[in-house]
């Protein structure tokens, strides 16, 4: 039942440091405009906290959103979201009962996500894969020695639905899984089993964000930013790479029965 006759409150900064945070990419979730700006070289605020159930509906809200879900407290964290000013403007004075839901569903994804990559981030990985993906960062293409048979594990581990990043998987794989085999194998040199240390921690990682009923892409990703921010690599793309390859060589993904 949600709380009735609830008082207005101020937003705290690290309470709006959190809502800025959950958007990962500081653009707003309903459009892609920028949260933040910049002028005379000090950050600015492009956003508003939005209620995504308004705080005082009028009554033609009331009987719009009637029978949707609701968080309990309208002041609370699970109720608000940071959206740019056009977006909150038109949030407010126009509010169908799809656009409440595609808000309501938004925030959830955005808790979804915080959490799993709060649950990731508790997962280590050895700091010798920070060196494969600085020579991956620049690598000359003539050194890559493409994979002359079928790239099968993925095939067999990501669904036909999802063929985007089938594709992309399957791509990076067949150019680099030779050379980041390689570094591996000079890896266990300096350091015998490191390579297995790392394909199970890499499992862990999946283990943990797989549990959480995430689509195929949003494992993919969330892996992708754990790694991005576990090395530090600044290169997202370096980090796609790895994760493909242990989607081929079994550590992400589960085979699926035909």
């Amino acid at each position: 039942m949600m709380k009735t006759n609830q008082n207005r409150k101020s937003n705290t900064p690290n309470f709006e440091a959190r809502l800025l945070a959950e958007t990962g990419n500081l653009l707003c979730p309903l459009c892609g405009e920028r949260l933040l700006g910049e002028k005379a070289g000090r950050s600015m605020k492009l956003y508003q906290v939005a209620h995504i159930y308004p705080h005082s509906p009028t009554k033609e809200q009331l009987e719009v959103l009637q029978d949707v879900p609701i968080a309990e407290d309208r002041e609370s964290f699970e109720n608000k979201i940071a959206l740019c000013k056009d977006c909150h403007t038109k949030q407010d004075f126009h509010t169908s009962k799809d656009e409440y839901m595609h808000l309501y569903n938004k925030k959830q994804q955005l808790m979804r996500q915080t959490k799993v990559l709060e649950d990731a981030s508790t997962v280590f990985i050895e700091n010798e894969i920070e060196d494969v993906l600085r020579k991956l960062k620049s690598i000359d293409n003539r050194q890559l020695i493409s994979l002359s048979h079928e790239v099968v594990s993925v095939d067999k581990k990501i669904t036909q639905e999802n063929g985007l990043l089938l594709n992309n998987v399957k791509d990076k794989v067949v150019r680099y899984f030779l050379f980041i085999q390689e570094m591996l194998q000079n890896i266990d040199k300096s350091g015998p089993q490191k390579s297995k240390i790392i394909a199970s921690e890499i499992k862990t990682c999946f283990l943990k964000v797989a549990s959480r009923g995430l689509s195929q892409e949003e494992v993919f990703s969330t892996l992708v930013s754990w790694l991005n921010s576990k090395t530090q690599s600044q290169s997202e793309l370096a980090c796609q790479i790895i994760i493909s390859y242990f989607v081929q060589d079994c550590e992400v993904f589960d085979a699926f029965t035909e």
